[in-house]
């Protein structure tokens, strides 16, 4: 036999296995790979001020960044602990595996973070919680980059929320205000897109309002009218739920058609309240997507120039003509006071955002209890989709002289 003829057959055999060494080593470097960047500084408030807020800057593998959120929970008392539903928890990890794979690697991170078996049905490694989510009361409003001097994109965002425990009591000296301690989370993931957001309760999936590289922004509100009208049923179900879902969003989608798609295909649940969100990208589109009270139908509710946003379902009021006459909530109220700012105006600086968002914002200086803290706006941020800048200013405590606010801070996503 001729030996040239085994040649083809070693070059074969020589370059499979030059296939399955290259693809291991990707297997590894994307699920194993815990070469991390991490940078922690607090940027507003200290242990004095009601709110002390860190900023916290993550590059590497969604592992990496998964594994050192568990281990800084560790360093601060955080714990995971047994949920009682391990069947849950088993198609849990199945759904994000498959629907949400970046944040699934996130999981296993967590799990080796906390010295858990990945495979163990005793853990929900999706939530990791400082504590349990609340209601965020607030008023939004997306300017398109049409209606702005500088002629970018802004989301203006007031986050309002109670000063106290979260049953809205003072905190004794033994305990802390439930908002205390918001994060800055600016993530540089190996697959994903990058992102800076604001976030609390959940350290791992918590967002509240944010934005992406690819100039796509969020925000999360409470639906007041729901919960005023029907009985909570928060529970810890299968999917996402209600912060969840923005991180999503940031983690995955480039441009409000690809968010509202994310959003109809997702699985939701709500873990405490139900909510509703806008949504805005650097193309100056911009949606509300919410459900219905009894959570059978999903709706999106196209912005048209400006859109603004409080805490009642848009959906179920064809315009203002059909708000109710009185209400035991002030989103009606403080949806008029919007409307009344922005109609039938053509251009807004910077300045005018941050004056139409205080004259909404929490500020009653008339409440006065005992028992019970007063609800605030904890932050006015605005989101440039242009330039994916943050600009936020953040609450800070309140005395005789009257409320303190930071001054306005300022964070960048790198660009690539």
């Amino acid at each position: 036999m001729c030996p040239f003829k085994k040649v083809p057959w070693l070059i074969a055999l020589a370059f499979l296995l030059v296939i399955l060494s290259c693809v291991r080593k990707h297997e590894q470097d994307n699920v194993f790979s815990e070469e991390v960047s991490w940078r922690e500084t607090v940027v507003a408030g200290s242990g004095d001020a009601y709110m002390e807020v860190r900023h916290i800057v993550l590059k590497g593998s969604n592992y990496a960044i998964g594994k050192k959120i568990a281990e800084r929970a560790l360093e601060h008392n955080i714990r995971l602990n047994p949920s009682g539903d391990p069947v849950r928890n088993k198609v849990q990890r199945a759904y994000m595996e498959k629907n949400y794979p970046m944040y699934y690697e996130r999981m296993r991170g967590v799990a080796d973070g906390f010295g858990i078996s990945f495979d163990n049905n005793e853990y929900d490694l999706s939530f990791l919680s400082q504590y349990q989510l609340s209601r965020p009361g607030c008023s939004v409003v997306f300017y398109p980059g049409t209606f702005t001097l500088n002629g970018h994109g802004i989301l203006s965002r007031n986050y309002d929320f109670t000063t106290g425990t979260f049953q809205g009591r003072r905190p004794q000296e033994d305990e802390m205000a439930v908002m205390s301690r918001p994060y800055i989370f600016e993530m540089y993931p190996d697959q994903g897109y990058a992102s800076l957001s604001l976030c609390a309760f959940d350290l791992l999936g918590g967002v509240l309002d944010g934005i992406n590289a690819e100039g796509l922004a969020v925000a999360i509100l409470a639906d007041d009218e729901t919960l005023l009208h029907y009985e909570r049923e928060p529970f810890a179900g299968v999917g996402m739920h209600e912060l969840m879902c923005m991180r999503y969003i940031l983690d995955t989608c480039k441009d409000v058609d690809e968010a509202k798609e994310a959003l109809f295909y997702a699985k939701h649940y709500y873990s405490f309240v139900p909510c509703h969100y806008i949504i805005a990208d650097r193309n100056g589109d911009s949606f509300v997507f919410e459900f219905s009270s009894i959570r059978n139908a999903a709706h999106c509710v196209e912005g048209q120039g400006p859109q603004w946003v409080t805490n009642h379902l848009l959906s179920k009021y064809p315009s203002m003509d059909h708000f109710p006459e009185k209400s035991m909530i002030d989103s009606f109220e403080r949806y008029r006071t919007l409307h009344d700012s922005i109609h039938g105006k053509n251009r807004f600086s910077i300045e005018n955002m941050k004056t139409i968002n205080a004259a909404v914002a929490s500020t009653d200086m008339d409440f006065h209890s005992p028992e019970y803290a007063p609800h605030r706006t904890l932050w006015h941020s605005l989101y440039d989709l242009q330039e994916r800048r943050l600009q936020v200013k953040f609450y800070l405590g309140e005395s005789a002289e009257g409320i303190q606010y930071s001054d306005y801070i300022n964070f960048q996503l790198e660009s690539e």
